[in-house]
C-alpha cells in the first residue's frame, strides 16, 4: 500500500499537521467542514499491521448508535475517498443497500464486517475496515496466490503467484476451479460480499472469486481442479494470511543472472518496497548489477505496496536529471473548497547510474508502490515495460478510525496518474503478457519474454 507518511500515529484524534490546523480555522459550510474532516488523517507505516489489531474488548455502556456509526463512515466515504465516482458500480444504490443493513446493527462488530463487505463492493484493496478477524477474506493480492476470473460460468485461473502454496500444488493459468470451500464457484464468489450485494456484476463476480480462493484468514482452503479433459482433483491449500507471513525473513532485494552469457541481471524486488532497509539493498543490488549487458528488475512480488522514498531511490538509479515520475490528485480538497490540487512528484538521480537496457517486469503481484514504480519507470526512463494487468489498489492511502464504531478506514485520497494523465490502474505495458507469473507448463514467462525482446532488438 503506497503510505505518505511514516513516523506519525496511526489515528490521531486531531488534525495532524500544520496545514490541517490552517484549514481548521476557515469559515466553512458544513458539508466543507466534512471533507477537511476527512482530511484530519495520517498514512501509517504498515497500514497492513494496523488492521490486524485484536480489537479492544469493553462492555458498552449503551446500546450502539448503528444510524450515527454508518453516517460517519458515509461522509468519510463521499468527503475523502478519491475514487468515490465511478461508472462501473452505482454507489449511490450500493450505499442504500449497504446502509438498510447497517442501521440494524446491534454492535461494533457486527457493523464493522457489514461496513467491511461494504468496501469490497468497489473492488479495491486499498479500502478496507478493519481491525479485521479470523473470518475475515484475505486481502487480494497481497495475500492472494490465485487470479481468478469467469468464463462462459466457469472459474478459471488467469495466472498463479510463482512459489506460492497454490504453484506448488501444480494450479496453474487455464484450470478450472469447480467448488472452494465446499461451494460452487459461483455461489462462492457472492460470499464475501455478504447481504449487502445480492446482484454482483460480472466484475464484482471476478473479484469475489479471487477472494474465496485467497480463503479466510485463518482457514486453510479446499478447492476442487479440474485441468482440460481430466479429472477432478481436491487440493488442500494453508492459508493465504500463513503463507504470506512466512515470507517476511526474505532479503528485501535479490539478484541472479541469466541469458546464454549470464550477462543479464535480474534483481527482484521481495515485496519489501515500505521497508526502508530496501533501499540500500537495491544500491548493493544495483552495484552487483553494475558489469551486466542488461538488467531485468522484477516488480511481480510487491503486493503490499510501500513508500515513495524507496520508489524513488530504486527509479534514481535509471536516470541522470530530475524527471517526474507520477501525478497526484486530492478530489477531498476540491470537494471542501471548489479548488483543485495536482502535483507532479520527481524522482532525482541516484548512483550508481545503469545506462544500458532495462526491463520491467509487472503483474497482478504488482500493487499500490510497486504499480507507482512501473508507471514511473515507464514515465522517466527508456525501460520497456512487460507485464500484465496490476494490482488495481486505488490511489495513496490514508486511515482513519470512526469515533462511534472504532472501526479503522483505509482508502485511497490521492488520485495517481502516469504523467502523460493515464490513471495508474489502467496502465498497458509495451508488450501485454498474461500470465505473466506462471505459465501453464510452471516456466517463468516473464523473464522468457524479456529476454526474447533484448535478443531481437540485438
Amino acid at each position: 500500500m503506497e503510505n505518505k507518511s511514516h513516523n506519525q500515529s496511526v489515528f490521531p484524534q486531531h488534525l495532524p499537521t500544520n496545514r490541517n490546523a490552517a484549514i481548521g480555522k476557515l469559515r466553512l459550510t458544513a458539508a466543507s467542514a466534512f471533507c477537511v474532516a476527512a482530511l484530519a488523517i495520517v498514512m501509517p507505516s504498515s497500514a497492513a499491521h494496523a488492521q490486524e489489531a485484536a480489537p479492544q474488548s469493553a462492555e458498552q455502556a449503551e446500546p450502539f448508535d448503528a444510524v450515527t456509526a454508518w453516517s460517519e463512515f458515509d461522509m468519510l466515504l463521499r468527503g475523502a475517498y478519491a475514487y468515490f465516482d465511478r461508472d462501473d458500480i452505482d454507489v449511490e444504490a450500493q450505499l442504500e443497500r449497504s446502509k438498510a443493513v447497517a442501521e440494524q446493527a446491534q454492535s461494533t462488530e457486527e457493523f464493522r464486517l457489514i461496513v467491511h463487505q461494504t468496501a469490497l463492493t468497489f473492488m479495491d484493496s486499498h479500502l478496507i475496515a478493519g481491525p479485521f478477524t479470523s473470518e475475515d477474506y484475505s486481502i487480494v493480492m497481497s495475500s492472494a496466490d490465485l487470479d481468478v476470473a469467469f468464463m462462459d460460468g466457469r472459474a478459471v485461473v488467469l495466472d498463479v503467484r510463482s512459489a506460492s502454496p497454490a504453484f506448488d500444488a501444480d494450479i496453474r493459468s487455464g484450470d478450472v476451479l469447480v467448488s472452494i470451500d465446499g461451494a460452487p464457484s459461483m455461489d462462492a464468489a457472492h460470499l464475501p460480499f455478504g447481504p449487502v450485494l445480492p446482484d454482483p456484476t460480472a466484475a464484482q463476480l471476478d473479484y469475489g472469486v479471487t477472494l474465496a480462493a485467497s480463503g479466510k484468514r485463518g482457514a486453510e482452503r479446499s478447492l476442487q481442479v479440474k485441468r482440460g479433459d481430466g479429472p477432478v482433483r481436491t487440493v488442500e491449500l494453508v492459508s493465504t494470511l500463513s503463507y504470506s507471513r512466512s515470507l517476511n525473513d526474505r532479503p528485501p532485494a535479490t539478484v541472479d543472472f541469466v541469458g546464454e552469457q549470464g550477462d543479464i541481471a535480474v534483481i527482484r524486488v521481495q515485496n519489501s518496497l515500505g521497508n526502508n532497509d530496501t533501499i540500500a539493498a537495491f544500491d548493493e543490488a544495483m552495484q552487483q548489477a553494475a558489469g551486466a549487458r542488461a538488467i531485468i528488475l522484477d516488480l511481480r512480488d510487491t503486493p503490499s505496496g510501500g513508500n515513495t522514498e524507496v520508489a524513488r531511490s530504486i527509479i534514481g538509479h535509471f536516470v541522470t536529471e530530475a524527471r517526474p515520475y507520477q501525478m497526484h490528485s486530492i478530489p477531498a480538497l476540491e470537494r471542501a473548497f471548489t479548488v483543485p490540487r495536482q502535483f507532479v512528484e520527481y524522482v532525482l538521480p541516484r548512483d550508481p547510474y545503469f545506462a544500458g537496457p532495462v526491463f520491467v517486469l509487472h503483474g497482478r503481484w504488482s500493487g499500490s508502490m510497486g504499480e507507482g514504480i512501473v508507471i514511473g519507470m515507464d514515465a522517466a526512463t527508456d525501460a520497456v515495460t512487460v507485464g500484465s494487468n496490476m494490482g488495481d489498489l486505488l490511489g495513496g492511502l490514508w486511515n482513519r478510525e470512526l469515533p462511534t464504531s472504532g472501526v479503522r478506514v483505509d482508502l485511497g485520497g490521492e488520485s495517481l496518474f502516469h504523467v502523460d494523465g493515464t490513471p495508474r490502474e489502467d496502465f498497458v505495458p509495451q508488450h501485454p503478457v498474461t500470465p505473466i507469473d506462471t505459465a501453464p507448463d510452471g516456466t517463468d514467462p516473464g523473464i522468457a519474454v524479456a529476454l526474447r525482446i533484448l535478443e531481437g532488438a540485438n
